[in-house]
């Protein structure tokens, strides 16, 4: 009699087993359910931070252009019609820093990029950036669709950091710039020959730092690779399904 109980004491046991396991595996959907939500918020939260610091910047931009800059042509005229030889260095000066004052505005808020593209934005950007510290840039632009404006905006960024880095900290005299189509999404690539850095224990700068929280924002990977005296390359990849999701700023 003993022995009969067996089986259904075993049976028991399997079936007890077989509810913790599926209890167990609920609470596992349930889990990755929410991890995939914060996710998604998170996301979307960086993506609105993001817009929101362009829309920022638009502003000053606009501020720089339209107030101080004509606040300092309208000096300049007043100066001029002084004809006093002596403002003449005033002047000279005050040519620079309208100049400037421009430059600074376009970079802000591009609007070449919006008028004329992404090509000529980036020529644009090595004019003001890289020429005249002498440093060549090589560019390799091989991307034969059509680019949404964000995702246009993310890569002139990109290429802003690093320019600014590569002359700033790196001491570049060579920059490569490639953005093509993979299987993956769009990739952009940029490389300097610099002095490079220890990028496995060197805390990344305010520059680096926020090209991650963009790549983030935009659900892009971006990678950076840096060994001292071996320069510095940064990989960005942005999956074509996050092309629809960035669209128009």
């Amino acid at each position: 009699m003993k022995n009969s109980n067996k089986p259904i004491e075993h049976s028991l046991a399997v079936d007890e087993l077989e509810g913790l396991l599926a209890q167990v595996q609920d609470q596992q959907r349930l889990l990755q359910q929410q991890l995939d939500y914060e996710h998604h918020a998170m996301l979307g939260l960086a993506k609105r931070l993001w817009v929101q610091q362009e829309q920022e910047r638009a502003y000053f931009a606009r501020e720089l252009h339209d107030d101080i800059g004509q606040q300092l042509i309208a000096l300049r005229a007043q100066i001029d019609a002084l004809q006093n030889p002596q403002l003449q260095q005033i002047q000279e000066g005050l040519l620079h820093v309208i100049e400037s004052t421009r430059n600074l505005s376009r970079i802000m808020y591009p609007t070449i990029l919006f008028d004329l593209g992404l090509e000529r934005a980036l020529a644009w950007l090595n004019r003001q950036l890289l020429e005249p510290t002498k440093v060549r840039l090589n560019i390799n632009y091989d991307v034969s669709i059509e680019l949404p404006t964000a995702v246009n905006l993310l890569i002139f960024r990109v290429a802003q950091e690093t320019f600014v880095n590569s002359v700033k900290h790196a001491q570049a005299r060579q920059i490569d710039l490639a953005i093509s189509e993979t299987s993956q999404g769009i990739a952009i690539n940029v490389k300097d020959d610099g002095v490079g850095f220890d990028a496995q224990s060197i805390e990344l700068g305010i520059g680096l730092q926020s090209l991650k929280d963009r790549a983030l924002a935009c659900g892009a990977t971006l990678d950076i690779k840096s060994k001292p005296e071996q320069g510095c390359e940064i990989s960005l990849l942005l999956p074509y399904q996050q092309l629809s999701e960035l669209g128009d700023l």
